[in-house]
């Protein structure tokens, strides 16, 4: 019931029913409402979970070709879906020492891979001028959900 709209429907749809219990009441749209509510939901998690996998898929493309190091597709994926990763997250996602994530990103950043938001405890990275396009655009792309009770 989480997307715009389905709850007040759902609230309106509650309303429209009335006070009292009436068992003999036709609840058939109630019935739609949330059953298409939750086709949503699952339509909305399937389609983040294949829009991650072809991001993951174009990153690894992009560091195959520059001949980076594959770890690094793991922050790079951050950045193109959450439009930032920071070093602790990255450094933890792939069992890297303090030592290891900072030398990946410094050179990152080197590279305009990366570009640095922020001092210190407070920096995170986002996508700089030579991140790939291409995930950006996978990551970005709106994802339209389907009425499963529509006739088509």
């Amino acid at each position: 019931m989480g997307r715009p709209g389905n709850t007040w429907e759902y609230y309106r749809e509650l309303a429209s029913r009335g006070a009292h219990y009436l068992p003999d009441q036709d609840v058939s749209s109630w019935l739609r409402l949330n059953l298409t509510a939750y086709h949503q939901q699952a339509q909305t998690v399937q389609g983040r979970l294949a829009r991650a996998g072809k991001v993951w898929e174009a990153l690894s493309g992009f560091t195959q070709q520059t001949g980076l190091d594959e770890r690094i597709v793991a922050a790079l994926h951050d950045v193109a879906m959450a439009g930032r990763v920071r070093r602790s997250r990255y450094e933890h996602a792939e069992g890297l020492s303090l030592q290891q994530a900072q030398r990946d990103l410094r050179d990152l950043v080197a590279s305009e891979v990366l570009s640095p938001v922020g001092r210190t405890r407070a920096r995170y990275y986002t996508a700089g001028a030579r991140f790939p396009q291409q995930a950006l655009d996978i990551a970005r792309t709106p994802m339209a959900l389907i009425d499963p009770y529509t006739a088509t």
